[in-house]
């Protein structure tokens, strides 16, 4: 296909917005408002559809946002294949403030570390009071520049249309200093935002193009199913013979459902293993204490107290642990999909104190391989937190396959960038799929994700090309994807 130009060229790309917080403080209508007012009426006869996306035109530029709201869509959209949405706005009503799914919603956007704008919504209303919201969002870790941090904040609101430039110049403003590219020759790559089977037209998804060019024939791969693209068409309704990076599209030629946040890919291509990889957890490294994440819920505040307090003086008493717990976040209430596919993101557990789950969380965790238990009694959930603290209830501990640390980079003619590196442990080999990491994977914490994801397209050792190197030697490592951004002192670990 097309796609796989050789070239390395990349271009600015527009932002792909998502919109987080509390049910009822204007989520929907913000959306609604931005596209009421951007997206004129006779464009392509006036008709729209909801592909779980669309896209404006503003200040010349374009945005991007994803119209289908929620902790579930965005956390989905982050288990494989890398961020989905750019930029996070988290909406909080000027009235009502924080609330408990204003704090879910922050807890997913740290879990992700996606650059965040707040839109403090509903000033029109009486009652409002905006510092009021700052300080609470303070209280949460949430800095806004006026509290003297650095997270723009916008006080708007979506029913009378004020200040809705504001928020979309914040936008820009962030994409701006995100440098947002792609490369529309480079490998196709796409994330699936929608899915579902329409009686008439068959399995109906809709994704939003990361990189490369979709195109009107092109065989494509999804959650181990495989397509060829029959039709494409935008969110006016206009069809469409290719898309490149930042566009969302409606697709038609699966005979399967491909799974919400998975990679749309080439067929056959090396992103295409990649793409159906299930989320495990790695341990690595014999003798670090390794960090756990915890989802704790509970039937009332005070339990909740009570439950991290005890496992808190679990933790500092446990003598030889090869595991620590950390609180990744902590409500009242039933579990939820929203925490599993928390735990989900980070690589993480849900406990639950005389709460139940609900029916489509408990399916969702067995299908994401997501770990979760309720307790009745405070002294069944120690005693497994003692076990798990020890190590007895986790047997995935993995042997480093292969690790190295890039020592210098440097571009060749044909713009391909080489990664001369020393591999320290294991080995790496031609075809390895690879991951890269800013610091040394044994001190990996939960929260911590891979910079990229890719394969080993060739190794050399001086000017000959080789198909592995072992320990302690040095090599030119080249990969695919080219990863543009890789730097002396990353590390390189085989998957």
């Amino acid at each position: 296909m097309a796609n796989n130009e050789a070239t390395t060229t990349e271009e600015l790309r527009a932002p792909i917005v998502t919109v987080m917080g509390h049910v009822d403080h204007g989520k929907t209508s913000i959306l609604d408002a931005i596209r009421k007012t951007n997206v004129q009426a006779k464009e392509y006869g006036g008709i729209t559809q909801h592909i779980g996306a669309y896209q404006i035109s503003y200040s010349d530029k374009k945005i991007t946002f994803i119209d289908t709201p929620g902790h579930a869509a965005f956390t989905q959209m982050r288990a494989r294949g890398g961020r989905a949405a750019d930029i996070v706005v988290l909406v909080v009503a000027a009235d009502d403030g924080v609330m408990p799914q204003t704090k879910e919603a922050i807890a997913h956007i740290k879990a992700n570390k996606a650059p965040v704008i707040v839109a403090i919504n509903k000033i029109d209303l009486p009652g409002s009071d905006p510092q009021k919201v700052k300080q609470q969002l303070a209280q949460e870790n949430i800095l806004v520049e006026d509290w003297g941090g650095d997270i723009v904040s916008v006080e708007l609101s979506a029913k009378t249309g004020q200040n809705l430039d504001k928020l979309l110049d914040a936008i820009l403003v962030v994409a701006e200093l995100e440098q947002l590219k792609a490369n529309p020759k480079g490998e196709l790559e796409a994330v699936i935002i929608e899915s579902r089977l329409d009686r008439k037209r068959g399995a109906v998804v809709a994704a939003i193009v990361k990189s490369g060019t979709l195109r009107v024939g092109d065989k494509v791969s999804a959650s181990g199913y495989s397509a060829k693209v029959r039709s494409l068409m935008d969110d006016k309704g206009k069809m469409l013979k290719e898309v490149g990076p930042s566009t969302p599209v409606e697709i038609l030629g699966f005979k399967e459902v491909p799974n919400v946040g998975d990679l749309l890919v080439e067929e056959g291509s090396d992103l295409a293993q990649l793409a159906v990889d299930e989320q495990r957890v790695e341990i690595v490294g014999q003798d670090t204490k390794q960090s756990i994440a915890v989802i704790i819920k509970a039937d009332t505040q005070g339990t909740l107290e009570a439950v991290k307090a005890s496992l808190a003086d679990l933790v500092a008493s446990s003598v030889g642990a090869t595991f620590s717990l950390k609180f990744l976040h902590a409500s009242t209430g039933d579990v939820t999909d929203s925490d599993i596919l928390l735990a989900q993101s980070a690589k993480g557990i849900v406990l639950g104190f005389d709460v139940r789950i609900t029916p489509s969380a408990a399916d969702l965790a067995d299908n994401v391989k997501v770990k979760y238990k309720v307790y009745k009694t405070i002294y069944e959930l120690i005693d497994d937190a003692k076990e798990l603290l020890e190590g007895s209830a986790h047997k995935e501990e993995e042997k480093i396959k292969g690790r190295a640390q890039v020592l210098q980079t440097f571009k060749l003619p044909s713009g391909d960038i080489v990664a001369g590196s020393k591999v320290l442990a294991g080995a790496l080999k031609e075809g390895s799929r690879v991951a890269i990491y800013d610091k040394n994977p044994a001190d990996l914490t939960d929260e911590d994700v891979p910079l990229y994801r890719g394969v080993v397209k060739n190794l050399k050792k001086g000017k000959d090309e080789v198909k592995l190197v072992g320990k302690d030697v040095e090599c030119g490592v080249l990969l695919k994807p080219q990863f543009d951004d890789i730097a002396k002192g990353m590390f390189i670990e085989v998957l």
